[in-house]
């Protein structure tokens, strides 16, 4: 399967957030739409495309999928997103504007806020999917996403393997009560058992790098000489983790993997974190489309299309990086 998602990616070399093959992109104000597609397989169909920001290298890997099988599938998407993953009003805008003025067939949302969305939604008549993040509503048709508990399994069973099959390992968690967090958490600890390593302890860092330096500093002086590795709940957190080692000598000596894949690959490169879990951003956005358009067909779709976690490592860093290039254009 990793070898048909590369193959897949192999496919796009596009320019995002401001360019897309086939269409034209403008941007005013808080808002940032992007709309692409031609006359092809999806006829004249218009998806609308919510995501939770245009401006950052993960949701540009997600557009990137957006725009791609657009192209591909010959469908119209009106592409857009708020200014940052806090402008929680500018999004709900656009909610509102596109179930209430669009001519869109079928909106796709990455929620910022899930029981905003799920109010938001309560009277939509074309059908909605969810992107990256779900929620509960019957209006929703289907989610395309990742399922945190197996990427983070895959990461645990990845560093224990790593490790021989013997060892400690601590888990920087997110944001308490979370369930992203807790998911995560639930996977790490299960593929690190899995592979024959003890999970030693678990601290939550608010998903912080800042709070990750401090949280591991305190470990690190907890346990001395007993931490193997370190599995966190972001690439952020694991930039934060592999500081605090470089500040105590002891980067060459513990094992950090992250998680998301975008942004930690230039550290996997550059050797200060070893490795991070890659949650399939490309994927999720070109299946979004694909699927967006099988509801407006009235095809029947199912409730969770999940992306498939790669381990981004020293062997295909390389190779990651080169489609991190093409996205961006």
């Amino acid at each position: 399967m990793k070898k048909k998602i590369l193959a897949m990616l192999m496919a796009s070399a596009m320019a995002l957030t401001m360019t897309a093959c086939g269409g034209s992109a403008s941007q005013s104000g808080s808002d940032s739409t992007a709309d692409t597609g031609s006359d092809a397989a999806g006829g004249n169909h218009k998806i609308s495309v919510i995501l939770k920001t245009l401006n950052s290298e993960y949701w540009q890997a997600v557009s990137a999928g957006i725009n791609q099988a657009a192209d591909d599938l010959g469908v119209t998407v009106d592409l857009q997103g708020p200014p940052s993953e806090t402008s929680y009003d500018e999004q709900l805008n656009m909610i509102e504007t596109t179930l209430g003025s669009s001519d869109a067939e079928a909106l796709v949302l990455a929620p910022l806020q899930p029981d905003v969305a799920t109010t938001a939604v309560a009277n939509a008549t074309i059908p909605v999917l969810s992107v990256d993040t779900t929620f509960t509503s019957d209006k929703l048709v289907g989610y395309v996403g990742v399922s945190n508990e197996d990427a983070a399994k895959s990461g645990g069973e990845y560093v224990a393997e790593k490790l021989g099959g013997t060892g400690n390992v601590v888990i920087l968690a997110g944001v308490q009560g979370d369930t992203t967090s807790e998911d995560r958490v639930k996977g790490w600890t299960e593929g690190i058992e899995a592979g024959g390593c003890t999970v030693l302890d678990m601290q939550y860092t608010d998903a912080v790098a800042d709070k990750a330096v401090t949280t591991l500093e305190g470990l690190m002086q907890q346990y001395p000489d007993q931490i193997d590795a370190v599995v966190c709940h972001s690439d952020d957190v694991a930039m934060g983790a592999a500081q605090a080692l470089q500040s105590m000598g002891k980067q060459d000596d513990v094992v950090v993997c992250g998680f998301g894949g975008i942004s930690g690959a230039t550290p996997v490169k550059e050797g200060s974190i070893t490795a991070t879990v890659d949650i399939g951003a490309y994927q999720m956005g070109y299946d979004c489309v694909a699927r967006a358009l099988d509801a407006i067909e009235g095809k029947t779709i199912d409730s969770f299309y999940p992306s498939d976690p790669t381990i981004i490592d020293s062997s295909n860093v390389d190779d990651f990086l080169a489609k991190l290039a093409e996205w961006k254009g």
